[in-house]
């Protein structure tokens, strides 16, 4: 093979990569932005997980000012291609006793939720 060809090629991928990439973080801003237009009041945290070898994941969870989840949407999978899926399992729970039993994406969640908790508590010591 042309090391020159090779090299086209090498280069036309990584543009490729660049522009799937900055698709796929204008897709997180506008859905992050979408949610806190809809919940205006509460607290939104952003959790994620990314481990060697393992599909990375993005959780935002909304919650209300008393720590009710009012939604949870969870992005999992290895291309830009994925899309956040509401998870209803989780909402109705409170942060501070949610029970992990039998539920999906709990490291991812509980992530986010551990934002959210530092929110609350910056909050707090203001008031």
């Amino acid at each position: 093979m042309d090391p020159l060809l090779f090299l086209s090629f090498l280069v036309i991928i990584l543009i490729i990569q660049a522009l799937t990439g900055i698709i796929h973080v204008k897709y997180y801003q506008k859905k992050v932005k979408k949610l806190t237009q809809q919940y205006s009041e509460g607290y939104l945290g952003v959790g994620m997980t990314k481990k060697m070898f393992r599909i990375g994941k993005v959780a935002i969870v909304v919650t209300d000012n008393e720590g009710i989840i009012q939604e949870c949407n969870i992005l999992s999978g290895l291309t830009v291609l994925s899309r956040f899926a509401k998870y209803k399992e989780y909402v109705g729970e409170n942060i501070e006793i949610v029970d992990w039993r039998k539920k999906k994406h709990k490291l991812v969640v509980q992530d986010a939720i551990k934002r959210i908790e530092e929110q609350m508590k910056r909050k707090a010591k203001v008031m």
